[in-house]
This record gives C-alpha cells, structure tokens and sequence, in this order.
C-alpha cells in the first residue's frame, strides 16, 4: 500500500473486500490518542501559503502588514482561512550567511512586527505555522541546536505549529523540544507522516499521488481521522483532482499561489468549487472525523462514486463525477424523511427513500440527509451558480519592469569608468531552473509531480537588444566611495542591515545596500544603475575589471509581478554554499550567469554579497556636415 494514497479497484464488486482490507491494516497499526488541544485540526480544511514578501501581504514603504486587506481578499475568493504557513527565506537563503533565524528576526518590525502580524490573523480566526528549512545548515550557525531555536522562536511568536520543509517527521527530540515549549504545538509535514508518528503529528501533506479511476483513499487519514491531510499540487493549472480527492477522504487543501516567486493562480472555476466544499467539510466536520466512513459505497452512475459518512443516525453522502460531461438524475437511497444537496444549497424531494441530484462535469455532489438551516443553503446556492460563469484558464501575470533613470549623459567616459558602444547585441544568458522562475514564473504545465522539471539544470537564453552608447564603472563601487555620499548628503536609511558596519576595508565593494540605495548614489552622480545587458556586454568585452572581493552586482530594471518584486545579479560572488540544492547561487561565474534575487525590503534586501556598478548615458557627437 502507497504511504500517500492506497488505490481502489476499478470494479465496484471488488469494493468490499477492499474496504474489509483497509479496516484490517488500519486495526494493525494501532491508533494514535487524539488531543484536545489538537482540536481545531479537525476543522482545519482550507490551508494557504503566504510567502511574506508578497505585496499583497506586505507595504514595503512603510513595513507594515496588510492582514486585514489580505484575508478579505482570500477569504472572498476561497472561503474562510483556517490555517496559514509563513514562508519566509527561500530561495534568497544562501545569497550570503544569514541563517534562517536571522531572516525571521530581520522582518519589518522585527520579532516584535511578526507577533503582532499573527495576533493579527489569530483575530481574523487563521491559525499560523511558522516555515522551518531543516536542509539549511551551512549558513551562520546560532551557537545552539535548531530545536532550541525553533521552540524559542513558536513560543515568541505564538505561532500554533511548525511546517516541516521537506520532511515526512521531525526529529524525537525536536518534537519534545516544541512540546515542552508550548504544549499543544502541531507539527505539519511536508511527505506523509510515518503511521509510527502520527500521534505527534497532527497534520501532513499529500503532494505526491497517483489517484484510481474509482476514488483513492487518503492512507493516513484512514489511520487516524483526527490527522488532517491538506491535499496540494503546486505545479498544475487544474486543481480539479485535487478537490476530488480531498473531497472524497473529508481532507483539507493547501491554496498556494505564488510559489517561491512563480505565480500560478488558481482558476476561478476552482475557488469556487473549493469555497463551496470547505463549506460543507467545515460545517459537518465531525461527520468526517468521528463518523463511520465507508468509502466508495456505491457508483450510482458510470463515473460517479459515492461515499458515506454517518454520524448520530445522520449519514453524509460525498459525490464526485470522473466523466468530463454532466450527470443528471443521479438517485441515492436516504433513510430520513427530509434531505438537501448542501453544495447546491437546496432542499430535495425524496420519493420512495431516494433523491435526485444532478452533478457537473468533473464536478462535486453532496447529500445530507436531515434539515439544514436556510441561511447555510441560500449563501450556498448564490455560490453555486457562479460555477457556470468562472473562467477556466488560470490566472496568469506578466512582470512588469520598472522604468529606468533618466540622466542627461555624457560627452565621454567620465574617471574609473570605461566606454562601451553601442549597436544590435545578441546576449546569451545563462541560469540555473529554481522555483522562483527568472524572467518570468516557473511554470510546469500540467506537471502532477511536486518538483519542477528539469529543476537545478542550467538553461541559456538569446535575447536580440538593441544598445546605445553608455559607460559603466570598471569597478564595483567602494565602501569609501559610498562612504563620501553618505557624509556628504546626510542619506541614512531608517531600516536595519546598512552596509555602515565596522570590518569592511574602504577599498572593498560596498555591499549591504538595496537597489533603491545604490539608486540614490548613482543620481548623486548624475548616474544610474546598468542594465543586465549593459552589464553582461562590458563584461564580455573584457572593460569589467575584478574586484577585491568579488561580489554579485545589481542590475536594472527591477522587475514586478503585483505579487513578487525582483532584479537580476550578475557575477557571483566568493560566497558559494553546496551543503543543500536549494541554497541560492554562489561562486564567481562568468559574464552570461544571471541569478534571480527576490526583493523584500530593505532590511533584508542588503545583501552582504551584492554591490553595484553604475552607468550613464554617452551622448553621440553631432556629425559633421
């Protein structure tokens, strides 16, 4: 039996005995003790992933959180927000030796801002997991274990669990560390949990499955019923069997969207139809975790399953419709003498102990068999027609750039800079495949698997640009160059993490600046930042001289999505960490490398491996006549 998703047979006489199976192997595990902190687990359908640099999430101007306009946002679309994990440095952990603690406690506000944030979400009836990288471990170390770290850290920030990066388990000793902390700490894992673990790992993952044509069944929630599943593939534009199958196990889904930078929207065909089915999961929640499940207990039609939930002499009925055309007239057996289709939200006739339902194609149908209030079926029903008028495509977003310097040029290269002309250039770039995309969002396709194809491979694309005369610094700017602006024009960020710190010599590349800092000096100059063209050209050229500390440089234009703001470095740096794949790129490259860095705000965008050079304009002498 698959450790995710244990398959059915296709033929509904086999069902029986495959049900009897089930309930064998469930007996021979064992079942873990359920916990009445662990309650809300239960309850816990929808999940989302916020990555904190979201704009939608954060004002970067003024460093403030934007929980409110945020969760009306979701809450609109999705339905409501039970859980939300925060993703916090991934993919620029790796960039220079910031761990990850570090990127937590450099957030806007600090520690302090992130309380606040998440009293914030806990007001708005979302609980908070925090995101942990146990791969990261050859950035700067804290002195101590990440346990230590991480039970300070969820106690500080009353967070209500932790999401377990690429991990089916923590580690015993790290699941105490949390425990002995804050008692009644949830554990969520990214791969299915060890049916051994179950009892200190309330929620999990199903992100790798290959589900039956008759409906699979979640393996850990046959186990354990009190373990709540978020169901998710990341990659694919259709989510439609993933509402299926979280659907049929009474499970939860993970809504992530912007995936480390890459922007895959969700249909609105599909939040709507997942609005419509937490709905129904949420209000009869413990029908799914304490009543008598019996999976795939009849195929009322070719293509569509049901399966039942009883609970207190109430039975439950779950539908879903494999075949890609309408079902209608779909009859089922009730044993009450009142019954409604709560995902239509409407009452249903039943004649001779049956009742009709039509389902949609690909689509989701219900049957509870008792009264259900007429607020909960008419809110119901307004949602369901939206059904036939949402979009399938998914929402997609172009980047878009943001406009470059004006500056009046120059008749020459002014002193440290060098000459570059102009003209048609072919430029050939090179990068590695991360998640976060590059130019544009990564994206898959109708990719089922969790990882990205063809993800850490080097990829080289041509672009045709067309330049006009321009000099750039032969050098990366210097600390005691930066130095001079800072003294003689009072600029004096209000944010953490400027580069004004003791140990950097002044003829070493200035770093710890953001674009929008190195912006500024480039305008006291008269100047402006190179574009990567600009930038990977001289370099090929030969006029890029190294410096004394190689580090990358910033490069124009900055780039933005509404979600994700981003620039594109060049050069490498002497910083290079191979301990784990998902660090950020390292080491000197050549002049084709690119790597994409995501922006934050200034408090983590100062890099202590980015500099800058700078550019301006050649103005063209007239011809003589």
């Amino acid at each position: 039996m698959s450790r995710c998703l244990i398959a059915a047979p296709d033929e509904p006489g086999d069902w029986p005995a495959w049900r009897d199976g089930l309930k064998a192997w469930r007996q021979s595990c064992g079942l873990a003790g359920a916990n009445p902190a662990h309650d809300w687990v239960g309850r816990c359908f929808t999940a989302h992933k916020i990555l904190l640099w979201d704009e939608r999430f954060l004002d970067r101007e003024s460093g403030r959180w934007l929980v409110e306009d945020y969760v009306d946002a979701f809450e609109a679309r999705f339905g409501s927000l039970d859980c939300v994990i925060l993703w916090h440095a991934y993919p620029n952990l790796g960039f220079d030796q910031r761990n990850q603690f570090d990127f937590w406690r450099n957030m806007p506000g600090g520690l302090e801002g992130l309380t606040g944030m998440i009293t914030c979400l806990h007001a708005r009836g979302s609980r908070v997991l925090l995101a942990y990288n146990p791969w990261d471990v050859a950035t700067r170390r804290e002195g101590r274990d990440d346990a230590a770290c991480l039970a300070d850290l969820v106690t500080e920030l009353d967070a209500d669990g932790l999401y377990l990066d690429t991990l089916s388990s923590a580690g015993r000793d790290l699941a105490a560390a949390l425990e002995d902390a804050r008692p009644g700490i949830v554990l969520q894992s990214q791969a299915p949990v060890p049916p051994e673990r179950l009892a200190d790992h309330r929620m999990g993952w199903a992100e790798s499955w290959d589900d039956s044509w008759a409906p699979g069944v979640l393996a850990n929630r046959i186990l354990d019923r009190h373990h709540m599943i978020h169901v998710v593939r990341r990659w694919m534009a259709d989510h439609t069997p993933e509402i299926q199958l979280a659907w049929m196990n009474g499970a939860g889904m993970v809504v992530w969207e912007n995936i480390f930078g890459s922007w895959n929207g969700w249909r609105d065909r599909d939040a709507v139809q997942w609005k419509l089915a937490s709905r129904v999961l949420r209000r009869w929640s413990r029908h799914f975790t304490e009543g008598v499940w019996t999976p795939l207990a009849r195929m009322p039609a070719p293509g569509v399953f049901a399966s039942s939930w009883e609970l207190d002499g109430v039975r439950l009925w779950t539908l879903v419709n494999r075949n890609r055309k309408p079902v209608p007239g779909i009859r089922l057996p009730v044993d009450a003498p009142t019954a409604c289709e709560p995902l239509a939200g409407r009452q249903l006739a039943v004649n001779d102990n049956r009742v009709a339902i039509d389902i949609p194609a690909v689509g989701l149908g219900a049957v509870i068999e008792e009264t259900v209030e007429s607020d909960f079926l008419e809110g119901q029903a307004q949602r369901y027609r939206q059904l036939d008028h949402s979009p399938h495509g998914p929402s997609c977003l172009v980047p878009r750039a943001r406009a470059l310097a004006k500056n009046p040029g120059s008749a020459k290269a002014p002193n440290g800079m060098v000459r570059v002309t102009g003209g048609v250039y072919v430029r050939r770039t090179r990068f590695r495949v991360r998640e976060c995309g590059m130019y544009e969002s990564a994206r898959a396709g109708e990719s089922a698997d969790l990882v990205l194809p063809g993800l850490h491979s080097m990829v080289s694309l041509e672009f045709r640009e067309e330049l006009s005369p321009y000099a750039i610094d032969r050098h990366s700017v210097t600390v005691a160059a930066f130095r001079r602006f800072v003294e003689e024009t009072g600029y004096s960020p209000d944010t953490p993490g400027f580069f004004l710190e003791p140990g950097a010599g002044p003829r070493e590349p200035v770093t710890r600046v953001d674009p929008d800092d190195a912006r500024a000096y480039a305008s006291w100059l008269g100047r402006r930042l190179p574009t990567e063209a600009e930038w990977q050209r001289a370099a090929e050229d030969g006029l890029l001289d190294d410096d004394p500390v190689h580090v990358w440089n910033w490069t124009e234009p900055e780039m933005s999505d509404g979600r994700t703001r981003f620039c594109i470095v060049k050069g490498g740096s002497h910083h290079h960490l191979t301990a784990s794949d998902w660090y950020a790129d390292g080491g000197a490259h050549d002049a084709a490398f690119a790597a994409k860095y995501l922006l934050m705000w200034p408090g983590l965008d100062r890099c202590a491996t980015i500099g800058f050079r700078t550019a301006i304009d050649l103005r063209v002498p007239p011809q003589a006549t």
